[in-house]
């Protein structure tokens, strides 16, 4: 009998009691549910913050300084045979870099795999960030990224070999999701269309262009726009629709589940994401595989893989009228909302589904164990 390989990942498990939203959470959670991880013996490492938004930085210490210390526990009394290592932004990278430091100290093969585009962002405006970031990637085996931009990144800036850089797609286009993009029918009317979004509501992710840009829809289209998600800026929006007399056509749902979302995913007739920064978001990903017609910032890796007007509608961050005007076109082309639908469906079942990305990482780990 073959024995196992012992695959330590270091990823977001919360507790079941524990509600934690993010995307490394559900990419975790498809991962550890996938046939192609049923081949190893997985040792989970949950690194999931105690509460959203994360606590202060004092805090964050402390926790930080604890984990690394179960983290050598784990390698006394479990023995991983190699590690694979989820990391975000800011503080979670530089965490994950120890981390690499003491697999090397226990000669137990790490693969490091950021998921944040903001991490590129902060490695090119500090160079003292970025210093330590390449130090302590530098003793990854493997570095794995969502695409092109993040592997250039990989290999000029942080010196990582090319040959130990590899490309895997997000994998969160379930078949379900895709089920409803291939059925998809694409409504003939250019009024009282519904469009979506999902995520935190901050300012970083677009928020207070998008709801600056409703009135103006709203008047012209009777556009209702949903909310899904949480933040800082809910009060706001929610303050905002009242004084321009939009509650009507404002919804905002909180957090909801898997199954929830899909519901939303099925109903609605646009997805929006003008977020300043992104890696490859998971509802971005999910809106594709269902059909729905995007539009999204250009920013991250999303330019990797969204053509503008074939399989998605690209805009500038941080612009509410390029903003307003390409949610008016997407509204009123609609040969051009069925083409990028279509396409869009396309993308996700072919780069971002489990049977494609999943299995590519599985082997990745087998190859270099």
């Amino acid at each position: 009998m073959i024995k196992k390989i012992n695959l330590l990942i270091v990823a977001s498990f919360p507790a079941k009691n524990k509600k934690v939203i993010g995307g490394i959470e559900k990419s975790s959670r498809i991962l550890i549910n996938s046939k192609y991880f049923k081949q190893f013996n997985i040792i989970r490492f949950d690194t999931s913050q105690i509460s959203n938004p994360p606590p202060n930085f004092l805090i964050r210490l402390v926790l930080a300084v604890i984990r690394l210390y179960r983290f050598i526990k784990v390698f006394i009394r479990n023995k991983p045979d190699i590690a694979l290592i989820f990391c975000s932004d800011g503080a979670s990278a530089l965490e994950k870099g120890l981390m690499i430091k003491i697999c090397r100290v226990f000669k137990v093969k790490s693969l490091i795999f950021p998921r944040a585009g903001n991490l590129i962002n902060q490695a090119n405006k500090n160079l003292l960030f970025r210093g330590l970031i390449k130090y302590l990637f530098s003793n990854c085996d493997v570095f794995l990224c969502q695409g092109k931009s993040w592997s250039d990144f990989a290999v000029q800036n942080l010196k990582i070999d090319k040959s130990n850089v590899f490309i895997v797609n997000n994998w969160t286009a379930s078949r379900e999701l895709l089920e409803v993009g291939k059925n998809r029918i694409i409504s003939e009317k250019v009024d009282n269309l519904e469009i979506l979004y999902v995520g935190w509501l901050e300012k970083e992710k677009g928020i207070n262009e998008l709801i600056n840009s409703i009135p103006n829809l709203v008047k012209k289209y009777d556009v209702k726009i949903k909310f899904i998600g949480d933040g800082t800026l809910r009060r706001k929006i929610e303050e905002y629709s009242i004084i321009n007399k939009i509650q009507k056509n404002i919804s905002l749902t909180g957090w909801l589940s898997d199954y929830e979302i899909l519901t939303h995913l099925k109903s609605s007739d646009i997805f929006i994401l003008p977020s300043w920064y992104e890696g490859m978001p998971n509802s971005l990903i999910e809106a594709l595989a269902s059909g729905l017609p995007s539009i999204c910032s250009s920013v991250g890796i999303i330019p990797d893989y969204i053509i503008d007007k074939v399989n998605g509608i690209l805009i500038q961050p941080k612009n509410k009228l390029n903003l307003e005007k390409n949610i008016e076109k997407t509204i009123n082309d609609i040969n051009l909302r069925k083409k990028i639908s279509k396409n869009g469906v396309h993308l996700a079942e072919n780069l971002f589904s489990e049977d494609v990305s999943l299995k590519k990482l599985s082997d990745i780990i087998k190859t270099n164990n």
